[in-house]
């Protein structure tokens, strides 16, 4: 019985880490896409340049640190 349990747990576990994994790759492929149009790397929001270091460490964030 607990066996089976700890295995539904991983499954969920597992599926969970699956989704994220896909997401991020959906979104860095969007970003891919995006890199040379001219409001790449401008803040949706507030409409200022997103810092570089945040750009290179999260390339498909659409907003800066402050509206985000």
């Amino acid at each position: 019985r607990i066996s089976r349990m700890d295995a539904i747990n991983n499954k969920s576990v597992v599926e969970a880490s699956l989704r994220q994994a896909q997401d991020k790759h959906r979104k860095l492929n969007e970003a891919m896409d995006q890199i040379d149009d001219k409001d790449f790397g401008i803040c949706v929001r507030c409409k200022k340049p997103i810092p570089e270091g945040r750009i290179m460490l999260m390339p498909h964030v659409k907003k800066c640190v402050s509206c985000s």
